[in-house]
């Protein structure tokens, strides 16, 4: 049952997965049109490096490097299969193996973390244990293209139908110290087929606080 697919679950799925290959670097996967707005949101600040986690094999960093280049990219996954296809496509990149609640960088090693669709995957439980990874590793900006609800009864509800958890944002980026905290609402253009996007889809961009 979706209900019942944990946080553990999840990673062991990605972690196997096998169809890379045909599924995130076809043309179409790349050609995502919720891509073009983070890429436009990136073109917003300044930034010179940036590491995806849950990056796959890197379907934004295609999308990213194009319209930005001269950048530095890189990304984590647990799928040691995505990492390697990534490898192949971005050479020089940053990649490793390993999940985003224990990722081997030092602290403020890039300018920038992308999250996209990956935190959906984790329970409210170890949130926080995600979110403290992400702001360890991040000097600058977080951009996270999440599921996002204020609702409790919502956030149960998504979770009890698809499996996947939305979480509030705004107050789990203010309780961990960012701040300039902007929410972008994911339109029916930006990701067509309705839910659970169509609800629950936002892109929060939150500025790192100095340490």
């Amino acid at each position: 049952m979706k209900f019942f697919r944990t946080t553990e679950t999840h990673k062991r799925y990605w972690k196997n997965r096998k169809d890379w290959l045909n599924g995130y670097t076809s043309k179409e996967a790349i050609l995502h049109p919720h891509r073009r707005v983070i890429v436009e949101i990136l073109k917003s600040f300044h930034w010179l490096s940036l590491i995806e986690i849950g990056c796959g094999p890197g379907p934004n960093l295609v999308t990213i490097v194009k319209n930005l280049p001269g950048r530095q990219v890189g990304g984590v996954d647990i799928s040691a299969d995505a990492i390697a296809k990534a490898q192949e496509i971005f050479v020089g990149g940053h990649f490793q193996v390993g999940s985003a609640d224990d990722i081997m960088m030092s602290d403020k090693s890039t300018d920038t973390v992308l999250s996209d669709m990956c935190l959906i995957y984790v329970s409210p439980g170890k949130i926080d244990k995600y979110l403290k990874e992400i702001k360890r590793i991040a000097r600058n900006y977080v951009v996270l293209c999440e599921f996002h609800s204020t609702s409790w009864w919502n956030r149960l509800a998504l979770k009890m139908n698809s499996g996947y958890y939305a979480h509030n944002y705004k107050k789990l980026l203010q309780k961990h110290g960012f701040c300039d905290i902007i929410k972008y609402k994911l339109t029916e253009e930006d990701w067509p087929g309705g839910d659970p996007q169509k609800t629950f889809g936002y892109i929060w961009v939150a500025k790192v606080p100095k340490r």
